[in-house]
């Protein structure tokens, strides 16, 4: 594939990838200027295809909880002044990972992610004590609780081709 192609494809899958995150996502705060908005977009971005890089070979679950928790923690510290009580929460971080992973996953340019993005869709399928929104987790301890009550359901499939099956006929 050349170069343009590669640009266009990596712009409109971040495109998806930030639309997902934020669009039901209390992000941004009222007083967030496009420009800090932009910057925080392009952080993102830049976070992600960093962590990304990492897939290309098998990552541990471990590593990737790291990795969200990483993801959240900078971006937090970076973009503060503009984001919702200061942080970019778990729950976003976890979605725009994983989401941005499946995507290159199913384009065949990483390995198998070890989980999937947990929405609404996929949290509706778990049996939770209680109701869990993905736009208000901030916790990577409840991050992991997702994941151990998602493997149960997904029955000893992987979580991504799990969700996939999900997605797919929903």
């Amino acid at each position: 594939m050349d170069a343009q192609k590669r640009v266009f494809l990596a712009d409109e899958l971040f495109s998806l990838v930030l639309q997902a995150t934020v669009q039901r996502s209390p992000t941004y705060t009222e007083k967030a200027s496009e420009k800090r908005k932009g910057e925080f977009r392009d952080g993102l971005r830049t976070q992600l295809e960093t962590l990304a890089s990492q897939y290309s070979q098998a990552v541990t679950e471990e590593k990737h909880f790291e990795n969200v928790k990483a993801l959240s923690d900078i971006l937090s510290e970076k973009f503060s002044d503009c984001l919702v009580n200061g942080r970019f929460r778990i729950g976003s971080a976890q979605k725009s990972l994983n989401l941005h992973l499946k995507y290159l996953w199913c384009l065949g340019k990483v390995g198998k992610p070890p989980h999937c993005p947990f929405d609404n869709i996929v949290i509706n399928k778990l049996s939770l004590d209680s109701q869990v929104n993905w736009t208000e987790l901030d916790d990577i301890d409840d991050y992991k609780k997702l994941v151990e009550q998602a493997k149960k359901v997904a029955n000893g499939a992987s979580l991504a081709e799990w969700e996939l099956q999900i997605y797919n006929v929903a």
